[in-house]
């Protein structure tokens, strides 16, 4: 079976009653799945700054799906519900291709028009593939756990944080991952690579489907967005495949596309063509370095922690105005464990309920911001970036669930700085930090924290 021996001098076929009405509902439908319905895409479009942009404004570009209202319920955020824009889509493709039938009745094949939707869908999997693929590539999307997550009880981690977890802890795996989603979007810019593009996609998708539904994952209503369009793609090779691979027949497989037979419409579209595919495989992978490399925008935090501190740090003595409070899982206000972090956060574990965020950890430029930390996290553990003037042995600590909230990356800490929530006098000596301060009561804290020393098997 040869890939393709179509040429534009095959002749055009009248179509059947129920192809013509199965084309007009498809076509209304498919061509509003694959453009951006939203304004504010197209104000984030026009305010991007292409002489020097970043990796997001290219990743924002691909990323997006038909979203018209959100259903403030369970079903609304992990069951069917969520699908509800795609089944308004739907009425609105039955209506159009209602009044299409009536307008163009004579009408007796739309082998052109077919063609180009397939071209639409076709640049819009691909660019939303790569752009998916390169998040992964570069270990954005799933970075590793921090010691406060490890120290964190295993019923405290939301289902689909350990689902990322898992996979985070493996970034060769994660890795792989998004080349094969690259490939598929890669493959999917050609004609002749379209079924193996569409049926990779299709695969790797379902795939992410499957377990953000297992897991109560947020991304489902979103891969299987790619799946819905790669079916598409595939239906027009089925026939043939079937014939060859089940029936055992001789194929040749017919297909139909414009000729480009002119010098403008030749150079057009190589133009475009490479121009997109440059942008979103070039341009983005180079973006994806730079950022790597220089002030990145990435999940978790980089700034180096205080030096010789990073570890986990029972809390042997925690006392309130010299009164010294023992152990208890259920005080709600003396700590029960502390870790530094190899950068600068720190977590400590009291018995207060923290509400729980069911977010991915946006990308922020600031360390401030990177809520990757605590986001999927219960259990009573708070996150603090911290402050250390190590000449004055002080520690300003800012609280990262509400920092994170507030301020999201679109409040510079530079430009509006948040006050810290706590300011402890710190000195450090071996495996023992002793922290200090009063807090807003007039109540003296000190707390004396001892390193323990752990080995963990998902760390080397």
């Amino acid at each position: 079976m040869r890939t393709e021996t179509t040429n534009n001098e095959i002749p055009k076929r009248d179509w059947k009653t129920c192809e013509l009405v199965l084309f007009r509902i498809a076509f209304v439908f498919f061509t509003l799945m694959s453009i951006p319905l939203s304004g504010k895409y197209y104000q984030m479009l026009f305010s991007i700054n292409w002489l020097h942009p970043g990796y997001r404004d290219l990743t924002n570009l691909g990323r997006f799906s038909p979203s018209f209202f959100n259903i403030p319920t369970e079903s609304g955020r992990w069951g069917l519900a969520s699908y509800a824009d795609y089944g308004v889509l739907l009425l609105i493709a039955f209506l159009g291709a209602a009044i299409w039938s009536l307008i163009d009745r004579k009408r007796t094949e739309y082998a052109v028009l077919y063609y180009w939707l397939r071209v639409l869908v076709r640049y819009r999997v691909a660019i939303g593939m790569i752009e998916f693929g390169f998040v992964k590539v570069f270990l954005i999307q799933m970075p590793q756990a921090p010691l406060g997550t490890l120290h964190t009880n295993f019923g405290d981690i939301t289902a689909q944080k350990l689902y990322w977890l898992s996979v985070g802890v493996v970034p060769w795996y994660e890795i792989v991952l998004g080349l094969v989603e690259v490939i598929a979007g890669f493959l999917l810019f050609f004609r002749k690579t379209t079924f193996p593009g569409a049926l990779l996609t299709a695969a790797a998708s379902a795939n992410i489907v499957y377990i953000n539904f297992a897991y109560d994952g947020g991304v489902h209503v979103y891969s299987s967005y790619f799946v819905i369009l790669c079916v598409f793609l595939m239906i027009p090779y089925l026939p043939d495949y079937y014939r060859l691979l089940v029936k055992g027949e001789n194929v040749i497989p017919i297909r139909f596309y414009p000729s480009f037979s002119t010098l403008p419409a030749r150079v057009s579209r190589y133009i475009l063509k490479s121009g997109i595919m440059f942008l979103f495989l070039v341009v983005l992978a180079g973006l994806h370095v730079q950022n790597r490399l220089h002030n990145p925008l990435i999940k978790e935090p980089v700034t180096p922690g205080l030096r010789g501190a990073a570890g986990y740090y029972d809390v042997s003595l925690f006392s309130v105005d010299g009164r010294t409070i023992p152990y208890s899982p259920l005080d709600t206000l003396r700590w029960q464990d502390a870790t530094f972090e190899k950068f600068s956060t720190i977590t400590f574990k009291v018995n207060k309920p923290v509400k729980l965020d069911l977010s991915n950890g946006v990308p922020a430029p600031k360390d401030i911001d990177r809520t990757w930390e605590l986001t999927g996290i219960s259990g009573g553990r708070r996150y603090f970036h911290y402050e250390a003037d190590t000449s004055a042995r002080v520690l300003k600590l800012y609280n990262k669930h509400k920092t994170g909230k507030d301020f999201k990356g679109k409040i510079s800490p530079s430009a509006q700085k948040p006050k810290p929530d706590y300011i402890f006098h710190y000195t450090l000596s071996g495996s023992t930090i002793v922290l200090n301060r009063t807090d807003e009561e007039g109540r003296s804290l000190h707390i004396e924290l001892s390193r323990q020393n752990k080995r963990y098997a998902l760390r080397k």
